[in-house]
């Protein structure tokens, strides 16, 4: 889907004037619905194999199964398939609660969901694992292997410690838990005809009611990291340089040099440079506050934007030595292996996906639980990159 919407993005910018309607279409609308339609593939198999699993009769008896471990954190036994379902995509998950009868425990799942290690989450722990953090080994295994397993352990415990402490703290989640009362049907075959019509209809519903929230969200977002569309004062001439550049290596480095010289007088900059002072204590600058704004529209954008912003464009491998070497004015490392574990706690628990918010907006018919569950995600991930990185300073590290 992605390559798909890359080679329709690729003709509309063959056909279209450079300027800013080629940069809105291509980047804003066709960005926006790629961004929209790439949950697709997932949905229709996630629907696909829920309709498969109810029809056969084993969903209820997984859900008996698990219900023993999970009632000890107030969750009912049928979470446990859409808290599985979160370590790839919250956005199915969500919609994996429609299984859960009662509205309570629905809620409860749709509001630790995404807790869970997305796989979205996963080019910015690689990337800050990669740069950030030496090659050791323990036991025979990689501490950067190991680091990245910490992180899905991480995300588990976290889920549930939250779901047992908002089943106590939240009043309108304190309900008394029912008996889990289960009725287990009998094996049989499943119908298709019926898992296909409820497979289309929920995927329907999805690009329907959550798709428009993601598309205006998406070119909101693009609008501000796009205008103003001017250089910085006493910037070089970037437009003379690039028309003299020897060699296409050196061309297109200059544009990556003028990209990220015009995300820095951006909207989106400016933002970043507002919330500096509060994000400082975590051990973050204004280009990380830059791309946690940009991670919004979808967390894997905060590695392209630090790329932009860094003018080194999509190279992955020329952002991780520039992380790594970039220096402060006194010399000292700016981004040191406190600050990337830091920056990816904070991406463990904060809810830095609109996609997400939009189909708990979908589910749950308001922007309560939406604005609740962004709320309290953000302050649990505050607080604790600050602890994380307060606490590392006092010991040295």
């Amino acid at each position: 889907v992605e390559t798909a919407f890359g080679w329709v993005g690729d003709g509309a910018r063959a056909i279209l004037p450079d300027g800013v309607l080629e940069d809105f279409v291509v980047d804003g609308v066709i960005g926006g619905v790629g961004s929209v339609v790439v949950f697709l593939p997932q949905i229709l198999l996630l629907f696909f194999f829920l309709g498969l699993l109810e029809d056969f009769g084993y969903l209820t008896r997984v859900a008996y199964l698990m219900d023993r471990i999970m009632r000890t954190m107030k969750l009912s036994g049928r979470a446990f398939v859409p808290m599985l379902s979160g370590f790839a995509c919250a956005v199915p998950a969500v919609m994996a609660t429609r299984t859960m009868e009662r509205q309570r425990d629905r809620i409860l799942t749709m509001l630790v969901i995404p807790l869970m290690t997305c796989s979205a989450r996963l080019p910015v722990y690689t990337l800050v694992i990669a740069a950030l953090f030496p090659s050791h080994t323990v036991g025979g295994l990689s501490t950067k292997s190991l680091l990245m397993v910490g992180m899905y352990g991480f995300s588990v415990v976290t889920s549930l410690v939250a779901a047992w402490v908002l089943a106590r703290v939240v009043k309108p989640l304190r309900a008394k838990r029912l008996p889990f009362v289960i009725e287990l049907p009998p094996y049989r075959a499943p119908r298709m005809r019926d898992v296909v019509r409820m497979m289309g209809t929920k995927t329907w519903a999805f690009l329907r009611e959550a798709g428009t929230v993601i598309l205006a969200c998406t070119i909101a977002l693009w609008a501000l990291l796009y205008f103003p569309r001017e250089l910085p004062a006493g910037s070089p001439d970037y437009d003379a340089q690039i028309s003299a550049a020897p060699s296409p290596e050196a061309k297109a480095e200059l544009e990556h040099a003028r990209d990220g010289a015009l995300l820095e007088n951006s909207y989106g900059a400016r933002l970043g440079h507002a919330i500096e002072p509060a994000i400082a204590p975590l051990g973050f600058d204004w280009k990380i506050g830059v791309g946690i704004i940009g991670a919004f529209a979808a967390r894997e954008v905060f590695v392209s934007t630090l790329g932009v912003i860094h003018g080194v464009g999509d190279d992955e491998g020329s952002l991780r030595k520039q992380l790594a070497n970039e220096r402060k004015a006194d010399g000292t490392p700016r981004y040191t292996p406190l600050v990337g574990l830091s920056l990816m706690v904070f991406f463990a628990l904060a809810c830095q996906c609109m996609s997400t918010l939009a189909v708990i907006k979908r589910e749950t018919g308001g922007y309560r639980w939406p604005a609740f569950v962004f709320g309290y995600m953000t302050v649990l991930a505050w607080v604790s990159s600050f602890l994380v990185f307060q606490l590392g300073s006092l010991l040295g590290y």
